[in-house]
């Protein structure tokens, strides 16, 4: 007989209240739970990645790892990702850090122009207070956001409205447009009176424009920015990145741009999430650059 997969067992025994048993042995651990969202009107779920080894006391850093649009809270129980991790913290490659991915369905991680979702509050205001509340977190230093696809364009909005919040953002594979052109992007996928009600109707500058809001290095707030996406990604989306890269250059902002070798998906992903975890997470990063890919790092300017 077949083996149910592991995200099953795990939902199976978090409702009958063991989830905490659940594990992916000898790695970290993956829990579910669900919560009433105050700012969303609904109730919605989350998942928890605790890593091997951990004593459920020490407190960890924490991350934020917003899922794509095909996606739900169980974007984390990827073996590419999943078994990376666990691997790269056993070696020492990465520091031990807690996850958490909260469920966004397919609300772009916004709070949308009509008032109808509120998927950035959810996280801001309701589930990031319950983790720290629930987990022994780190507060020398605030979250480090990772988006993939939709969660790296949401993601990229929910930093740029206050990049002080988070100690650091990686976003990859994400549409970095201007309103106009995120809006052309988008007609294939999103009926056009959904997209007026999350963005509004045409030119009403509803949202953060990543070209205005990071005009200079103090709009990152101490916060430090990574981005990129793979060679053959969606779309314009890799040359939309490098443009991004580009404008970020002419303004002196500090940031790594890369673009990593595959396509839209998290075969190839998770080696750049490992990657920008062990540059966010700690002051000097144990690994090499990897080989075919393209990595551009643009320090800050020293101060006059």
């Amino acid at each position: 007989m077949s083996r149910p997969p592991r995200r099953l067992l795990v939902l199976a025994l978090s409702l009958l209240g063991l989830a905490g048993c659940a594990s992916h042995a000898p790695g970290g651990r993956l829990q579910y739970f669900e919560m009433d969202s105050a700012s969303e009107g609904q109730r919605l779920h989350y998942g928890v990645y605790e890593p091997p080894g951990w004593d459920r006391h020490t407190p960890l850093p924490l991350v934020v790892l917003l899922h794509g649009a095909g996606d739900d809270h169980t974007a984390a129980d990827r073996p590419a990702l999943t078994q990376r991790l666990d691997a790269a913290i056993q070696s020492g490659r990465l520091p031990p850090f807690l996850m958490v991915t909260p469920e966004g369905q397919r609300g772009l991680w916004m709070d949308w122009y009509d008032g109808t979702h509120h998927f950035r509050s959810w996280v801001l205001k309701d589930l990031l207070p319950a983790v720290r509340a629930k987990y022994p977190i780190d507060a020398r230093t605030g979250p480090h956001l990772v988006g993939v696809s939709m969660g790296g364009g949401g993601g990229l909005q929910m930093w740029l409205a206050d990049p002080g919040q988070f100690a650091s953002a990686t976003i990859l594979s994400a549409p970095i447009l201007r309103e106009a052109d995120i809006r052309a992007f988008l007609k294939p996928y999103m009926p056009p009176e959904i997209m007026a009600r999350a963005f509004g109707p045409p030119g009403s500058g509803y949202g953060v424009d990543p070209f205005v809001a990071l005009a200079s290095r103090e709009g990152l707030k101490g916060s430090r920015l990574i981005f990129g996406a793979a060679r053959h990604d969606l779309g314009a989306m890799a040359d939309a990145n490098a443009a991004y890269h580009g404008h970020l250059v002419n303004d002196g902002v500090p940031h790594t741009y890369v673009r990593f070798p595959g396509f839209h998906r998290w075969t190839d992903w998770a080696p750049m999430i490992e990657f920008a975890l062990c540059q966010q997470l700690q002051p000097t990063c144990p690994m090499p650059d990897p080989s075919g890919w393209v990595i551009e790092r643009v320090p800050a300017a020293p101060a006059n």
